[in-house]
């Protein structure tokens, strides 16, 4: 069976540059100017490769193979333990193995499994170590229809949630062991995409924006 490709959802790509920060946890002082990603294509979309092999595994819950939803309640209640697993593997990277951040494509693809590609990358080359995790508490979601690019429509197939964000709980040392000055502001309210791929029965994130800087 081919794996279906979100056609019908097309959310908002508007990222301020403190959007930028929070959600690629860019947390040292002076932030840099945010990144424009490429947009995943339906087509790219349709092949979604195989994760690569990682020391750190997924946690079974979401690496193995998971029902469709059957209504909206489900589909929404699996895309917050997406993002909340998430969360979790993206703090394992960057706290224990930087230089290996393949773990996250088996829970995200597209710009949501780059934020986290990119900072690993990042980290790892300035010799930067992290400690602590992520937080993110949902305040708004719904559910929709998927509709495959072979025409397939996969009910309750995307879920989109809407919550605060924060690294509030991310530390970071230097190489020297000293630590490393933090932004200010670490909390945002960001906008989930989560896609139910029916071919390889799990749910990917796809999308992790910023809604125009917003606090919260």
């Amino acid at each position: 069976m081919t794996p279906n490709s979100p056609m019908s959802f097309r959310p908002n790509r508007t990222a301020g540059i403190l959007g930028w920060c929070l959600v690629a946890a860019v947390i040292l002082a002076g932030c840099s100017s945010p990144v424009t990603e490429a947009a995943p294509t339906p087509e790219a979309s349709a092949a979604i490769p195989a994760p690569a092999a990682s020391a750190t595994p997924p946690p079974t819950a979401v690496a193995g193979a998971v029902e469709a939803p059957q209504s909206e309640a489900e589909a929404i209640a699996a895309g917050t333990a997406a993002m909340q697993t998430y969360l979790d593997i993206r703090a394992e990277i960057e706290v224990n193995h930087p230089a290996d951040s393949t773990a996250i494509d088996a829970v995200a693809m597209g710009e949501a499994a780059e934020i986290v590609h990119k900072v690993a990358t990042s980290n790892t080359l300035q010799g930067l170590t992290s400690a602590g995790s992520y937080a993110f508490d949902a305040t708004s979601a719904y559910a929709n229809d998927l509709t495959a690019s072979d025409g397939t429509v996969y009910p309750f197939g995307h879920a989109q949630l809407e919550g605060c964000m924060s690294s509030e709980g991310i530390s970071v040392t230097d190489a020297n062991g000293s630590p490393v000055e933090m932004n200010p502001n670490r909390r945002g309210i960001v906008q989930v995409s989560v896609y139910y791929v029916a071919g390889e029965s799990r749910w990917l994130l796809m999308n992790l924006e910023s809604r125009d800087s917003a606090p919260c």
